[in-house]
């Protein structure tokens, strides 16, 4: 028997009983969370004795075939059952060449554990064991074509992805969060069933994919740690499937990451990577214009303005991926989102001119165009962002003007980024040139007012009290 049950040798007694886990949770009498955590665990977990007690008996009540496979799973042989002996010299009787087995399982299993040497194999003849593995073959053929996933629910959990990534630019991230939780944790019991390895891979892009929608929510709620985790999450399951719409928009998601964690020069090092894997239009773009963003930031023009033209270059493309472009929403980069981007670029160089008309025009773009496409965060950024190049013109109606829209949005609706952008406008509106204006006064005002409720929100969302 079993000197002390790991999770090594509960999976294997598992595996050996051809049970589920919500199968062998039942036979055991625990709950199947608990096997789960064993198995999880390995040789570094040990069942509680009660249950160490149950594993003993379910293995002691096993066939000889059960625990034969156990053994081989465990790499060591059967210490208190031995496996039957064999005489090969022995009388067997006319016609018969199935006198020593009852079935192929159990003499493939000791095959497994080292019982077929010597005379053991005069005991039986070629045929049997022919048939036997050819027998094995098509069994496990015909397991492994079966599946815990039917076309429908791969189509649903699609659909349900291009959902949210298309409804979170509009709503609140936090119920958004919720669902993109709820679908993840679907996919993820999914995982832990059996199916065919082109639906295990359709299922890690899914993972992956929701994985990099919570790492975007994750940053918009200015959790910028738990966003890295979510989004190496989302490239380890790229690197799992192969797929390099996600490898190429996760190296773009991590870059902005450490974009916004004042990690400028990795950042760049990130977008520069992901272009190895972008191999549609609309996933080159966004690339370029993350880096000319962070080159903006560092203050080099130079490689800013390389950056553009590279993105301008890519654009007359019409190469297109799945992620990009069919799922789009929070994946896409269409030209609101592109000139919203510029207009933060030509802010960092200071240039009032090209980022004015950057930021007019996102905005035009957001506010007539499709509802359902309006994001309330790129607009919002570039209202702010707009203001900033009106108080590099000198101008503090135009910012007044710009950001009203911004200072009246709902709570929920305001993102991270936002405080970090208002701040920036308040260094504007610091200069001495404003100090005796007393709109320059009541804007910086409201705009504290702002940033304070904010603040309140993010402590409440992060310990809520009863």
């Amino acid at each position: 028997m079993v000197r002390q049950w790991s999770g090594k040798e509960a999976r294997a007694l598992r595996d050996a009983r051809r049970m589920s886990i919500r199968e062998f949770a039942a036979h055991l009498g625990v709950h199947e969370r608990l096997v789960s955590k064993w198995e999880a665990g390995g040789t570094r977990v040990h069942p509680r004795p009660v249950n160490q007690a149950a594993l003993d008996t379910s293995l002691a009540r096993s066939d000889d075939v059960v625990r034969a496979r156990f053994a081989a799973m465990i790499d060591q042989p059967l210490i208190d059952r031995p496996a039957p002996e064999f005489d090969a010299h022995a009388e067997q009787p006319e016609h018969s060449t199935r006198t020593q087995y009852s079935s192929d399982a159990e003499l493939l299993a000791l095959v497994d554990v080292g019982a077929m040497r010597g005379d053991a194999l005069a005991a039986i003849s070629e045929r049997d064991l022919i048939m036997a593995a050819a027998h094995e073959a098509s069994d496990h053929a015909g397991r492994a074509e079966s599946t815990n996933v039917g076309a429908a629910t791969l189509e649903q959990l699609d659909a349900d992805i291009t959902r949210i990534a298309n409804d979170y630019v509009h709503i609140p991230p936090v119920p958004m969060m919720v669902e993109m939780l709820r679908v993840r944790r679907r996919v993820y019991r999914l995982l832990e069933g059996h199916q065919r390895p082109t639906d295990t891979a359709h299922l890690y892009l899914l993972a992956g994919t929701l994985s990099g929608l919570l790492a975007n929510a994750s940053t918009d709620l200015g959790y910028h740690d738990a966003a890295g985790e979510q989004a190496r999450a989302a490239w380890a399951y790229a690197e799992l499937c192969g797929h390099n719409g996600l490898r190429a928009w996760t190296r773009g998601m991590q870059a902005l990451i450490e974009y916004w964690s004042e990690r400028p020069r990795r950042a760049i090092l990130l977008a520069q990577s992901g272009q190895q894997y972008a191999h549609s239009t609309t996933a080159k773009v966004r690339l370029h214009n993350i880096e000319a963003r962070i080159w903006s930031k560092l203050g080099s023009p130079a490689d800013t303005e390389r950056c553009i033209q590279a993105a301008e270059a890519a654009r007359v493309g019409t190469v297109t991926d799945a992620l990009h472009d069919e799922v789009g929403g929070v994946f896409g980069f269409g030209e609101p989102k592109s000139q919203y981007y510029a207009g933060a670029t030509f802010i960092h160089l200071g240039q009032a001119e090209p980022a004015l008309a950057a930021t007019e025009r996102a905005i035009d773009l957001y506010a007539n165009g499709p509802q359902e496409l309006r994001s309330y965060g790129a607009e919002s950024l570039a209202r702010v962002d707009n203001a900033a190049a009106h108080l590099i013109n000198g101008s503090l109606d135009g910012a007044a003007e710009s950001v009203r829209p911004v200072l009246e949005l709902a709570e929920d609706k305001r993102i991270s980024q936002l405080e970090e952008r208002l701040t920036g406008l308040r260094h504007h509106i610091a200069q001495p040139r404003f100090h005796a204006a007393i709109e320059a006064r009541r804007l910086d005002e409201q705009i504290e007012e702002f940033c304070g409720a904010t603040a309140t929100r993010g402590m409440i969302l992060v310990d809520p009290t009863p």
